[in-house]
């Protein structure tokens, strides 16, 4: 299948996601719902794909939900589309922030302009942020739209820069700049904007020169270890995250680079 509004483009072992529709600023619509859906299912079953960047195309990351479709839901009372499959006429727009988050793979978003509403929430749905120095990022729906956080905002948000920053971007609807995103930690850091994907790109083929399978097992670790209620039942589940991992190809790869024939390993994810 030909992508046009999620484009997906593979460099080494490094996938990159690029929301494309750039004359509004990266808006989503039941067509990009339904192309990066198929987009990440490529990203979790290519094995060769150890790492996903996310950026947006043009001026913006993604403005949130199309003009268009919040008019037509407005005019409808809130009802469902009654265009595309049943799954699309069901599940809200911006859900597809959730099935970000569940990429098991570690991912980066690189956050080029704009990254509000359901923008907001796909940013946050990656493991990592990268922020143009002229980005903008915020929940304004609360403000806006007198509407609920939506894609999984209000659980990761808090997990992020804590509960009370959070309550007050949410409560507020304020849209901050990328000095102050850095300053209460949203964002891991602010780069210049032409520096944006060269620093993102860096980052990600560091994180795909590792094992892939410690990588995807630390992943789900570091997210485990959000829910869990004590650190000894934790550190038994890493415990036996470490046993399984010694009986890896790349464990034992790993070992002989580094010990005896004193090189950089080559993992292959087995």
């Amino acid at each position: 299948m030909e992508f046009t509004d999620a484009l997906l483009e593979k460099t080494g072992h490094v996938a990159t996601v690029t929301l494309n529709n750039p004359e509004k600023v990266n808006a989503i619509t039941t067509k990009m719902v339904r192309e990066l859906r198929e987009v990440l299912d490529i990203v979790r079953n290519d094995d060769d794909i150890r790492v996903m960047v996310l950026t947006g195309a043009g001026r913006g990351f993604c403005s949130g939900a199309d003009t268009e479709m919040l008019m037509r839901l407005a005019t409808q009372g809130g009802s469902a589309p009654r265009d595309g499959t049943r799954r699309e006429r069901l599940e809200p727009p911006a859900w597809f922030g959730v099935q970000v988050a569940q990429v098991e793979k570690p991912t980066i978003a690189a956050v080029n302009g704009a990254a509000v509403g359901g923008g907001f929430s796909l940013a946050l749905a990656c493991d990592m942020r990268i922020m143009s120095d002229q980005a903008v990022i915020g929940f304004m729906s609360t403000k806006r739209y007198a509407l609920t956080p939506e894609g999984g905002v209000s659980y990761l948000l808090p997990r992020i820069i804590g509960l009370a920053r959070a309550a007050e971007l949410l409560f507020t609807g304020d849209i901050i700049d990328a000095a102050e995103a850095e300053r209460i930690g949203l964002v891991n850091r602010v780069v210049p904007h032409d520096q944006l994907m060269s620093v993102s790109m860096e980052l990600a083929e560091r994180i795909a020169a590792n094992g892939p399978l410690g990588m995807e097992v630390t992943k789900h670790l570091l997210y485990l270890g959000l829910q869990a209620t004590d650190i000894a039942s934790h550190t038994e589940r890493e415990g036996a995250a470490i046993l399984a991992g010694l009986r890896t190809e790349d464990f034992r790869e790993g070992a002989t680079a580094y010990y005896k024939e004193h090189r950089k390993p080559i993992f292959a994810g087995r």
